[in-house]
């Protein structure tokens, strides 16, 4: 029963385990080759047990039947093995090779041959209580008999358990010899121990047999360290050095073989008076097992606190950090920062930022942590290849390993070899490329792993708002001797502006005004050509002061440009730059404000409420203002904003206009403390019709300054739309 029970478990494992592998592969984008695999010899395994029940309990005759079908099924998987390990690792786009589809039905069909209709192959095989009972005719009668005293089962061993892994072996071990790609060198090394392996577990059962006949129904047990490696080797994402091998044996040390010893001290200490006073001894070794907890918690910080036993799970410190930059500090503290981030979580031996030097399709070094400085020739063609594959996210081994990027390959790692790095990220906003960020070697020797690799794409956002602060501020040509925080203001308005496609239609006049109340903000206005007769706008304010709340306002810009390219639906371009605050943008951003779109051909805004203040329209029929903004909700507070926000509309006609702000007009106060308010605004806009749209947003913020007469507390932003209408 128990060898019965030991292939039941077995399958178990074999089957769990190719689930998740599949899970790994997806990533990794491999082919199903060995999850398909995992399946063949879990299934192996449960033939393997119907086999060993029939034998118990079934026809002797049906168990033999199956006994072969085992065995046949055996060699097969031997087979596929074998193909597995010199073709891998084999990409969903790769096609099979003719050669190894031919020798592997060749295979297969001669192994059925030798187990079904060789003479005496498989006369019985089966087993009782006491032992495994397997016979295999001779190959050789006669007098070649007494020289050659094979069986059938051997020669099936021989080929299919020796001479054809150990073929594929070889030509599996020169395909990793003449493998650049590091960790996939690694992988494949790790493939390749899989067989010798499996050889040492046949031997070991086959001896084991002769002592103990019962073990022999274990033979399918052979390739299970196979698999194991084989899966070890798909998954693997770091590479083998002594030196992670000393951290991960130290952790393991110093985490769990340390408090389990103390325990267990602590046990043997207290074992006398277990016999004496069983309450005493329950009350001293809980306190004693309280102790050792309490230190091994304070024990496991530590080891997170220290870079040498920290464990590669990173993401939450990661995120800590890349957060907490001050870009209110001096610059040289904020690089410092950066690159001490980047050193200790991902162990990078250097960072750099390349930027558009104002000459064609040329990047040049802005900022480097090594004082190293390049000029790069861009293929704009490449960039665009790695941002249709979403992977702006980009390592030498991907680069080496991914047949999809071959046609590019060369030139994105001569891009590498320049910067001396291994790593690279691309900052756009759509299909401009604001910078490229270098990431050097590990110190370790180490390659980038796919867990960099989510990490990094988890906080693009964030690594988005290092790039454009170096780009900004760390060229030393633009920043001269002025105010540093005046400087990073202009620069910003200036970014918006020049990436703004201002409305040019004969049927609007379009003004707007932005203005900080301490150099720096978070409000902006934003228009977007969709074609020559629908234009969308934005204006809006995201929360928090100073340059860390303008640069999440950049990234919110180019963000808002990114998913129009994605989508054309209106609500859903709001829910999703909804979800992209509350889920990119540091914890507890939100974004009040409007969203609108003209469509000219109709002469009809519609527009969503985000938490806008108030939007005010002008109607030349009634001559009056009244507010159309309705109920509303912040964007980044729910999780699905759909179903609260709606759309609505407004036919535009000719004399009429419309006026939305942030609340800085309408709830400054005055040195009395009187608030400006509506009132003021509706007031201003009706005097003031007669001017240009841009006249008229100067002159509301005009008279709010002489209504508060002190310099304002609250950002203002102001965005006039005159419309003339006609054909």
């Amino acid at each position: 029963m128990i060898f019965l029970l030991l292939n039941l478990i077995a399958f178990a494992f074999t089957l769990r385990l190719a689930f998740r592998t599949d899970k790994k592969i997806e990533l990794a984008k491999y082919s199903t080759d060995l999850v398909n695999l995992t399946l063949f010899l879990s299934i192996l395994f449960l033939f393997s047990a119907v086999m060993i029940s029939l034998s118990l309990w079934g026809p002797a005759q049906l168990s033999l039947f199956l006994g072969r079908v085992t065995i046949f099924l055996f060699a097969c998987y031997s087979i596929s093995a074998s193909i597995y390990m010199v073709s891998f690792p084999r990409t969903n786009r790769q096609k099979p090779n003719v050669f190894l589809y031919i020798f592997r039905w060749a295979a297969f069909i001669l192994a059925f041959y030798l187990v079904f209709f060789a003479k005496g192959s498989i006369l019985s095989l089966g087993m009782n209580d006491k032992r495994f009972i397997f016979r295999s005719g001779f190959i050789f009668r006669g007098a070649m008999r007494r020289t050659f005293h094979y069986t059938w089962f051997d020669l099936l061993s021989a080929i299919y358990i020796y001479a054809v892994p150990c073929f594929f072996l070889l030509l599996a071990a020169i395909k990793a010899e003449n493998t650049d790609a590091r960790l996939l060198r690694q992988k494949r090394i790790i493939t390749i121990i899989g067989v010798p392996l499996s050889w040492i577990t046949w031997y070991y059962i086959n001896w084991a047999s002769e002592y103990q006949p019962l073990l022999f129904s274990l033979f399918t047990f052979t390739f299970i360290p196979q698999i194991i490696m084989f899966s070890y080797g798909s998954s693997l994402e770091t590479l083998w050095t002594p030196l992670s091998f000393i951290k991960s044996a130290a952790r393991i040390g110093i985490r769990y073989l340390l408090p389990a010893a103390l325990g267990g001290l602590l046990f043997l200490a207290l074992s006398d008076l277990y016999r004496q006073n069983l309450p005493l001894f329950m009350i001293l070794y809980v306190t004693g097992v309280s102790i050792i907890t309490f230190f091994w918690y304070y024990l496991d910080r530590f080891i997170q606190s220290r870079d040498f036993l920290r464990d590669n799970n990173y993401s939450a410190e990661f995120e800590k950090a890349i957060t907490s930059i001050d870009y209110d500090d001096e610059p040289q503290a904020i690089t410092e920062h950066v690159y001490s981030t980047f050193q200790r979580y991902l162990d990078s031996s250097s960072v750099s930022l390349l930027t558009d030097n104002g000459s064609e399709n040329e990047l040049e070094t802005v900022y480097s942590s090594n004082g190293t400085t390049v000029t790069l020739k861009v293929d704009p063609s490449v960039f665009d290849t790695l941002l249709n594959m979403n992977h702006p996210v980009v390592f030498r081994e991907w680069l080496m390993q991914n047949s999809s990027v071959s046609n590019i390959r060369s030139y994105a790692i001569d891009i590498l070899t320049k910067t001396n790095s291994d790593a690279f990220i691309i900052l756009n906003e759509g299909r401009q490329i604001v910078a490229v960020l270098t990431l050097g070697k590990k110190r370790n020797g180490n390659v980038y792993s796919v867990y960099d690799y989510e990490v990094l794409n988890k906080f693009y956002s964030n690594i988005f708002v290092v790039g454009y602060y170096f780009k900004n501020i760390m060229n030393e040509a633009v920043i001269g001797t002025v105010n540093r925080e005046i400087r990073m203001s202009d620069q910003i308005i200036t970014s918006i502006q020049e990436n703004m496609d201002f409305i040019k239609n004969p049927k609007a006049d379009i003004g707007y005004l932005m203005v900080p109340a301490h150099n720096i903000g978070g409000e902006f206005v934003d228009m977007i050509r969709l074609n020559d007769q629908r234009y969308i706008f934005i204006i809006g304010a995201l929360n928090g002061k100073g340059i860390a709340a303008s640069m999440n306002m950049v990234i919110l810009k180019s963000i808002i440009r990114t998913f129009l390219a994605e989508t054309t639906d209106f609500k859903l371009l709001v829910e999703k730059v909804n979800t992209f605050i509350r889920e990119s943008l540091p914890k507890g951003s939100f974004f009040a404000g409007t969203f609108g779109l003209i469509d000219f051909t109709s002469d009809t805004l519609y527009y969503i409420n985000c938490g806008a203040p108030a939007l005010f329209m002008y109607t030349k029929t009634y001559n009056n203002v009244i507010e159309i903004q309705g109920a509303g909700r912040i964007l980044g507070f729910v999780q699905d904003i759909g179903p609260l926000i709606k759309v609505k509309k407004v036919k535009l006609s000719e004399g009429d206009m419309i006026l939305a702000c942030t609340d800085g007009l309408i709830e400054s106060r005055s040195l009395r403390g009187d608030v400006y308010g509506k009132s003021n605004i509706q007031s201003n806009f009706m005097e003031n019709s007669g001017y240009p749209a841009n006249k008229m947003a100067q002159f509301a913020y005009d008279s709010l300054v002489h209504f508060t007469s002190k310099e304002l507390d609250d950002d203002v932003t102001i965005l006039i739309i005159k419309y003339h209408g006609g054909k």
